[in-house]
């Protein structure tokens, strides 16, 4: 390789290189595909029906928070007021009006979730601020902590020393989880369960948050939404305030000092849901579905504040350019395995980029069905061709009816995968007809002047290189970082320039000459 060429390639992978870096690390953008985990749309549908009395609907709405960032909100009325009250930093949706007949009313917002961790630390010496006590600390009917019950239970605990919070968090924890079962029709009531040892989700969240205030540990119930099943139920979980930060704990031992990515707060401090008033009956439900980032939020993102990498961003284009592009800003990668294949290893194809092309076609079907049908329509063509040469027809009507036999081809394939019932064999309709075309011509120009067996295995090495082209265009990853830094094309160019400038022997060489590098040499 001359100096030159080293030269240039490696001016080139710098400075794709160094924009890359720039936009990643100076702009922090993402560098891997971005489509963060717990995007969710979830909506609540409640219908209503009455006979002309006034009422309400209350039920209770998510806020951004530790965990969950909410936004995109949206509500339907149905013929009734719509207003949000915030008190004590919990939000409720009120629908106010005469129900008259029925009334389909909703609510839908979308929310990012990520886990909350909460170590559960010695609380010794952190002061509990007063409103906290006042409000979370003390017995209820909801929460009889001074219940005898409830003091009984807690002696014979024989619980850690007041300055140990945390290890009266756990011990109470560790008795409701394992010692008092789980049971959908189990009691609701905090004393019940405890006195028959088994309650429901709700009974068990009412018993913990009445053990932890009893032990003198500000607690609450948090009412939620449990979207781990792909679809959205109400639950319940408790939290206890430990070293200045509320510690989320399962009553059911799913999890502790831990909320996972799955759950949304709706509710702190009340374990009520949707309720209603002047109704004559009601029906609520939550729907939850896996949600992913719009083009323009992606845009967004992906569009850095300089203004000289926000003219040059492709996310600037409409979207339909941006889908022709997303395949195009891949084509770089094939060319550089082709020329990897070609110049370094020495194997012949049937044109420069035909594989590249071929492996485009072949990018929405898997591979075996699309070789398969490719090499199908190949053998078509090809007795198609050694018919037409016993006519003597010029090259423009010859490829013109060729064209039409690889057309009656893909056509065959498209009512077999009908037949069969195989969608795949659909995509056929999608082939680049004219390139299969010119590989059936230039099948049988090699066949003819070079013989059969040098046609086929030209034919069986372009194959391959389609083989090896094929994951790097179908790759999700790629595709995103050839279209998101198309600088990185400046790299492949430089690599191209490395491979163009290199004259060495190719590995097939090497294996061609072996036996010259073998041979014995006659003393002179």
């Amino acid at each position: 390789m001359n100096r030159r060429a080293a030269a240039s390639g490696l001016a080139l992978v710098l400075l794709g290189l160094a924009i890359f870096a720039w936009k990643a690390v100076v702009y922090d953008l993402p560098v891997l595909p971005t489509d963060p985990e717990g995007l969710w749309r979830v909506e609540l549908a409640v219908s209503v029906r009455g006979s002309g009395d006034r009422g309400s609907v209350r039920a209770p709405l998510p806020s951004t928070g530790p965990g969950q960032e909410v936004y995109d909100e949206r509500s339907a009325a149905d013929r009734l007021l719509f207003t949000i009250r915030t008190e004590n930093g919990d939000r409720t949706a009120i629908w106010r009006g005469a129900f008259n007949g029925v009334h389909d009313i909703a609510y839908g917002f979308r929310v990012r979730l990520e886990p909350i961790v909460t170590p559960l630390e010695s609380a010794a010496g952190v002061p509990v601020p007063r409103e906290i006590t006042e409000r979370h600390g003390r017995a209820s009917r909801e929460f009889p902590s001074d219940a005898g019950e409830i003091q009984g239970v807690l002696s014979a605990l024989a619980l850690p020393p007041a300055s140990d919070v945390a290890g009266r968090v756990r011990s109470v924890y560790a008795m409701v989880a394992h010692e008092v079962a789980t049971s959908r029709g189990g009691p609701d009531d905090a004393l019940i369960a405890l006195a028959n040892r088994s309650g429901s989700e709700r009974g068990k969240t009412a018993l913990l948050v009445s053990l932890l205030r009893g032990a003198g540990v500000p607690a609450r119930p948090v009412l939620g939404l449990d979207l781990g099943g792909g679809s959205a139920r109400e639950t319940l979980w408790a939290e206890a305030f430990v070293g200045g930060v509320w510690v989320p704990l399962s009553p059911n031992g799913a999890f502790f000092a831990e909320r996972p990515a799955h759950l949304v707060a709706l509710r702190a401090g009340s374990m009520a849901g949707v309720e209603v008033t002047g109704a004559e009956a009601v029906a609520s439900r939550w729907d939850a579905l896996r949600e992913h980032l719009r083009s323009e939020e992606l845009a967004a993102m992906m569009v850095p504040p300089n203004r000289a990498l926000r003219a040059t961003s492709l996310y600037r284009l409409p979207v339909e350019t941006q889908t022709a592009l997303r395949l195009l800003m891949t084509i770089p990668l094939g060319a550089l395995v082709v020329a990897v294949f070609r110049n370094l290893i020495g194997v012949p194809t049937f044109g420069t980029f035909m594989p590249v092309l071929i492996a485009f076609a072949l990018r929405n079907v898997p591979v075996y069905v699309g070789l398969l049908m490719v090499v199908s329509t190949i053998g078509i063509g090809v007795f198609g061709r050694l018919v037409l040469e016993r006519l003597r027809l010029l090259l423009v009507p010859r490829l013109s009816i060729l064209l039409c036999v690889v057309v009656l081809g893909v056509a065959a394939f498209a009512l077999l995968g009908r037949t069969l019932e195989t969608r795949a064999l659909f995509s056929g309709v999608l082939f680049p007809i004219v390139i299969l075309t010119m590989l059936i011509e230039r099948f049988s120009i090699a066949a003819a002047e070079e013989g059969l067996a040098t046609a086929l295995k030209r034919a069986g090495w372009s194959l391959l290189v389609t083989v090896a082209v094929y994951p790097v265009l179908r790759d999700p990853t790629a595709e995103y970082l050839m279209f998101s830094f198309p600088e990185l094309v400046l790299c492949v160019m430089g690599v191209l320039v490395w491979i163009g400038g290199y004259t060495g022997y190719r590995l097939l060489d090497l294996r061609r000459f072996r036996s010259f590098a073998n041979a014995d040499v006659a003393p002179s």
